[in-house]
Order: C-alpha cells, then structure tokens, then sequence
C-alpha cells in the first residue's frame, strides 16, 4: 500500500509505504488530502517513493565550560546549563530534512568575550571559541529564502545573575553586551510565520 498527502505550504508529498509515516511533525501544518494506492507484489507499477514525512528539522549544539561538546538538542530544548554557573563557548545550529522542500538555511553569530561580534555562521559551523576559555556574551540567529517566508525562528539566553531574558526572534541579538555576563544556555524555536511567539519577548538582549 502507498500513499501520500497534501498539506498546507507545500502540497503533495512523495509517495512512502506500508506504514511509515505521511504528513508533518511540529510544523504546525494542516493536512488537506489524502491519496491511497494498492499495488501488487511482484509485478505492479509502483510510485516512486520519497521523503513523505516532514518532522522537527533545527537541531543545535555547543560547547560548554568544563563539559566539552554537549550532546546535540532539538527545537525547543535547552542547551547548555541552568544554575551550574558554566559558560557557553561555542554554538553550532542546523536544518535538517528539508532539502527539497524549503530553500534557504539558517544563520547565527555570537558575541564573545575580548572579540565582539564575529562573522556569521551557517549550516553546523561553529560560533564562538573552544579551548580558550571565553564565554559567549549573546547570540542572532536568523532564517533565509524560502524558510524565512515560511518562519519566524525565536531563541533566548539564560545569562549569569539575570536568567532567562526574553524572546528574540529573526536576527535580533539576544543576551548582554558591555557587561561581562557569560551566556549560560540557549533555547532556540522555530513558529509558523507570524505565529505566536513562545513566551514573553520583554527585554532579550541588555547592553
């Protein structure tokens, strides 16, 4: 048995079979057709089968005071530490699963203790420093081509002696700057366009 769905933003899927998954995970998406076919063993004409299942596609990772690389996390979860008073160093953010469907990539670049503002990252490159003890002092994080069109990506920092600070969203900074604060966790989210944001967005980023 085949099939496949329509679903809002991106139309017909391809084709997947015999009980794996059809649709869309964590997008937010409605489903609005459903498209069935039987096809015989060994001698009928089956479709091509595809990549027929959208699910959570933003995945980060860092590198963290006295813990080294941490374990790579998912939309949504923390990363790094909250009341261990450990800095973050570096952070390294992708997309992935979407190729095909939405074009464009995500970008970021971290404000660092002694350097400032470095250049921007994409794709799992790393941000920040490792091995030269520096903390990372706050983050901008944003989409591009059609994945910015479709989404709005928010993200905010737990920093020393404050906590968690508000949402930021789409390449606005997010932490301190001028204050000698280090980062120590990050949650990043990505919403619908113009969707609800995950929380407050007062005060994300205090220079």
């Amino acid at each position: 048995i085949y099939y496949r769905v329509h679903i809002q933003n991106y139309g017909w899927l391809p084709y997947v079979k015999n009980g794996a998954a059809a649709g869309s995970e964590a997008f937010g998406l409605r489903l609005e057709g459903i498209e069935v076919k039987l096809v015989k063993k060994d001698g009928g004409t089956a479709p091509a089968v595809g990549y027929g299942f959208l699910k959570n596609v933003l995945y980060y990772s860092g590198h963290v005071q006295t813990l080294g690389n941490v374990k790579e996390v998912k939309s949504g979860s923390v990363l790094g530490t909250v009341g261990q008073y450990k800095r973050m160093e570096a952070l390294s953010v992708r997309l992935k699963g979407m190729d095909g469907y939405a074009s464009g990539n995500i970008r970021y670049q971290a404000h660092v203790q002694n350097i400032g503002w470095q250049g921007w990252k994409r794709d799992g490159q790393i941000a920040g420093t490792t091995g030269q003890k520096k903390r990372l002092e706050a983050i901008q994080i944003r989409l591009t081509g059609e994945m910015a069109n479709q989404y709005d990506v928010y993200y905010r920092a737990h920093v020393q002696d404050y906590g968690w600070l508000g949402w930021a969203k789409n390449g606005e900074p997010a932490g301190t700057e001028g204050m000698a604060k280090r980062l120590e966790g990050i949650q990043i989210q990505y919403v619908e366009k113009g969707g609800k944001a995950p929380g407050s967005t007062d005060r994300p980023y205090l220079k």
